[in-house]
């Protein structure tokens, strides 16, 4: 294939089987030929210090804390954070910008045949873009984050500096193991001998794996839980830290950012040495978090209606907890859609507590029909799939309190219903 333009970059990754559409299919869960493609260009991903995060929830937003926090203490950051909701440039952040159009150009153009050769999946060639742009651009510090589970995930060829589990919950349940202990494993495999960890808020027998796992490699573990994280009304981050208790002002709206902020303070402690940042420069990198699309994210500055790209119990727990703080769930409206191996019984129940559901079956193999998902709730409503009735709904819905909810890949659709209104 020939990449004359960064049109045909798209065409080609859109030709590849993804997560998004293919699930299991898409995926390889065997890192040696990865391994031998990064050899092949020059093992990119040595040649910069990173941060490793996985984790069920959290890590993305985790990430992005992390990266601008560095990035205002003088670092040259880079970001790689997968899925991308609305570029794929998204997932490669150097020093807050995304990667070019001529640096994917160039990657393609020299490596399109290696990879091919190597057979390497849509995350594979992410990933390795990711190392070889942050190469490249001779960063000082990566930020990477795993893209399922860890120890058999692309990303960890990487030795980092640091590794990170956000938090451990049920969800890719016939990928990475039907308990939270077999989770816990998957995502501990990113842990390397003799590197610190930070946790967040394990449940005690994910929590019991990991610290298991670090004490096999000799790694310190820096729990959050010391620093009693708490997220108050007017957005602020309070923090217990030794015997002080620090007040950050954040742009957060979800309590849960709070944890995800409390790694990052923990973080930064455990590499102070090589990498100081001043207790200001973390305020302010801090308070200029973009935590990203889809997060608890308020859709419209008139309008009382979120994205949140829930999809697992402990994500949906959040998600209530945060529509609890904006309004009353009961009168809520959720729009939901969802991917078909996301169907569980507790996940639906979770669900089950907003008594108006609207549901809207993406274009796409792995989405959950409308049938699947009125066995669970017979009142459910289908929301309209053509535009005229759906630009009708939503007027109908412009003073409610509406959340639209479950997959990141509904994010697109939802802006653009959105654009139609005005």
């Amino acid at each position: 294939m020939t990449f004359l333009s960064i049109e045909d970059v798209h065409q080609y990754l859109e030709s590849i089987p993804r997560f998004q559409s293919h699930h299991a299919g898409a995926i390889d869960l065997d890192l040696s030929k990865f391994r031998a493609f990064c050899a092949e260009i020059g093992n990119p991903q040595d040649d910069f210090p990173a941060i490793h995060v996985a984790g069920t929830n959290g890590k993305g937003s985790t990430c992005r804390i992390l990266e601008s926090i560095y990035r205002e203490a003088g670092y040259e950051t880079g970001l790689y954070t997968s899925p991308h909701i609305l570029n794929f440039s998204e997932r490669f952040v150097v020093g807050g910008q995304p990667i070019p159009d001529e640096a994917m150009l160039a990657f393609f153009r020299g490596y399109y045949q290696l990879t091919e050769a190597h057979k390497l999946t849509y995350f594979e060639i992410s990933t390795a873009l990711a190392f070889w742009w942050f190469s490249k651009s001779e960063i000082d510090l990566g930020i990477i984050e795993t893209g399922l589970g860890g120890r058999l995930d692309a990303t960890n060829v990487v030795s980092p500096a640091a590794s990170i589990i956000t938090s451990v919950s049920l969800d890719h349940t016939d990928i990475l193991g039907d308990t939270l202990a077999k989770i816990a494993r998957e995502k501990g495999g990113i842990i390397k001998p003799g590197r610190p960890v930070v946790i967040g808020r394990l449940p005690p027998e994910a929590e019991t794996i990991i610290r298991g796992i670090a004490k096999q490699n000799g790694s310190p573990v820096a729990s959050i839980e010391e620093l009693h994280p708490e997220l108050t009304a007017d957005s602020r981050v309070k923090l217990q830290v030794k015997t002080r208790k620090l007040s950050l002002k954040t742009p957060f709206n979800v309590p849960v950012q709070a944890l995800n902020a409390a790694i990052a303070w923990q973080t930064i402690q455990v590499l102070s040495e090589p990498f100081p940042v001043s207790e200001g420069r973390f305020a302010q990198g801090l308070q200029q978090t973009d935590i990203g699309h889809g997060r608890f994210e308020k859709l419209s500055p008139e309008k009382r209606w979120y994205f949140d790209g829930a999809h697992n119990i402990q994500a949906v727990k959040a998600v209530k907890q945060s529509v609890s703080a904006v309004g009353d769930l009961s009168e809520a409206i959720l729009v939901l859609s969802l991917m078909g191996d996301k169907i569980r019984p507790d996940l639906m129940n979770q669900f089950s507590e907003f008594k108006n559901i609207h549901y809207y079956s993406l274009n796409t193999k792995r989405a959950a029909p409308f049938k699947e998902i009125k066995k669970w709730w017979p009142d459910v409503k289908a929301f309209p799939t053509q535009s005229d009735q759906q630009k009708l709904l939503l007027n109908e819905f412009d003073s409610e309190l509406v959340i639209f909810a479950g997959s990141f890949y509904f994010y697109a659709t939802v802006r653009d219903w959105i654009k139609t209104l005005f």
